[in-house]
Formats: structure tokens, C-alpha cells, sequence
């Protein structure tokens, strides 16, 4: 019986309290302390407590204050109103549930940064700050493997917005790509977009994160799936040895062309 009474919140004096009460009926607070040897203060905060669980109820008869235990029955009601605000509060937590993820995400700190040699994003919008923060470089080119849902199925106009941008930059693309059908249409814009696209066989070279090296600085990047995620990477000899490997593929991706 303990178990029960805990488990809907009665603290071990108010159980005390309210199975003397139904056993014995109504009561003043003064016998209910004198026979559960209960201080005066503790008695009445007790029922106070009791009163607002509504397992007990109080009425005044000559001037005095007497408190009766719920009956058993209204209990039984008690439990079954109970049950029924967690089924509420478990469906209305639920209704709640994305927008509280959006809360959590935004408190990961979409954009780590370590002593501004590499940064961390996290999430569509930093993804897309990352994206966006290449055009910032200094250069002349940018070397490109893999192609990106940004590219071939954002909902806006932000890929037409950043390629204007480059264009208009004059910053070039050399770009190597699985031949998907997305990648032979991007390929198809090549000259309207100052860009140059070799494709290789998408079963053989598949490619479901983007690679920018722009200078000394590597870009990875997805933007797919449940789970944005990017990088940004400045140094000179990590940029070198993935150049050199981005030379030597373009070697091997020249065979594959018709």
C-alpha cells in the first residue's frame, strides 16, 4: 500500500495522516498530531498538502476546523484523472517534440571554430554558411569532387545565387563527378557557369560528400540526410597533397570521357 500512496505523490506523514483519517473520520488537526505523535507544524502542513491533492477535505463545525479523508471511491477517481492528464501531457510533449529539437540544435553551436585554422558546422543553415564562405577566398580556382543535394535539389534559389556570385567572382570549377543523371545536367551548364566537369562512373567512384579546395583551404560538406555537416580546413601542406591527388585523378577521369 506504501508503493501506491508514493507513487501518487503522498509523502509517508500524509499517507500516515489520511489512513487515520478514513479509519477514524473526521478529525482536528490537533488529535490528528497527538495520536501519529506529529508536531503541530508538521501536522498542518501535512494536511494542507493533503487538502491540495484532494485526498482530504476540511469543514468547520462550532469555530473549529475538522479534516475528513477522501473516500476510497473518490480515490479510485483521483487515479483515473491522473492517468488521463499524463495521457494528455504525453501527447501534447509529442506535438512539442520538433520544435524542442530545433531548440536543442541551436544550442550545439551550429559553427565551431579552433584558432581559425578549421571550423565545424552543423545543421542546413551553417552548411549553407560554409557553401557560401567559399566565395571568400582569393583565387582564381576551385577544384571539386562530388556533387551536393544544394546543387541539384534545394528548394530555393540559393545554388543559382551562389553560382552567380562565383561567376561574377571569376573564380573557375574544375570539377570531377560521378556520372549521375543530377551531374550529367550540371555538366550541361558548364559554360554558362564557368566550369569544367569530367564525369566517372558513379558506380565505381561514388561520392555522397562534396570536396572544395580553393588555395589552402578544404571544404567538406553534406547536405543530404537527417544530418548537415561540414568542415573548413586552412593549411597549405593538407591543400597541397589533396591537390596533387585531385590532379591525378583528373588523369584517370580523362579516360572515361567519350
Amino acid at each position: 500500500m506504501h508503493t501506491f500512496f508514493t507513487q501518487l505523490g503522498l509523502t509517508t506523514n500524509e499517507e500516515k495522516i489520511y489512513l487515520y483519517l478514513l479509519e477514524s473520520g473526521p478529525t482536528i488537526a490537533s488529535i490528528v498530531g497527538k495520536r501519529l505523535n506529529l508536531n503541530r507544524v508538521t501536522a498542518y502542513a501535512s494536511l494542507r498538502s493533503l487538502k491540495k491533492k484532494m485526498f482530504v477535505s476540511s469543514f468547520e463545525k462550532n469555530g473549529v476546523a475538522y479534516f475528513e479523508a477522501a473516500t476510497p471511491e473518490e480515490i479510485v477517481h483521483l487515479c483515473k484523472e491522473k492517468v488521463a492528464r499524463q495521457v494528455d501531457l504525453e501527447e501534447e510533449a509529442e506535438s512539442l517534440l520538433p520544435a524542442l529539437r530545433t531548440l536543442q540544435e541551436k544550442q550545439l553551436k551550429p559553427v565551431l571554430e579552433v584558432k581559425g585554422e578549421l571550423k565545424y558546422y552543423q545543421g542546413t543553415e551553417a552548411v549553407q554558411v560554409l557553401i557560401n564562405e567559399t566565395l571568400d577566398e582569393n583565387e582564381p580556382e576551385q577544384l571539386c569532387f562530388g556533387l551536393n543535394t544544394f546543387h541539384t535539389s534545394s528548394k530555393d534559389d540559393s545554388w543559382q545565387s551562389y553560382t552567380k556570385k562565383r561567376v561574377a567572382k571569376g573564380m573557375h570549377v574544375r570539377s570531377i563527378q560521378p556520372d549521375s543523371k543530377d551531374a550529367k545536367q550540371y555538366q550541361k551548364r558548364d559554360k554558362n557557369e564557368l566550369r569544367t566537369t569530367l564525369l566517372v562512373p558513379h558506380k565505381r567512384f561514388p561520392a555522397d560528400c562534396e570536396l572544395n579546395i580553393i588555395g589552402d583551404m578544404i571544404a567538406l560538406f553534406v547536405t543530404h540526410g537527417d544530418k548537415p555537416a561540414g568542415m573548413k580546413i586552412y593549411h597549405k601542406d593538407m591543400a597541397r597533397v589533396l591537390t596533387s591527388l585531385f590532379e591525378l585523378a583528373s588523369i584517370g577521369a580523362k579516360t572515361f570521357q567519350e
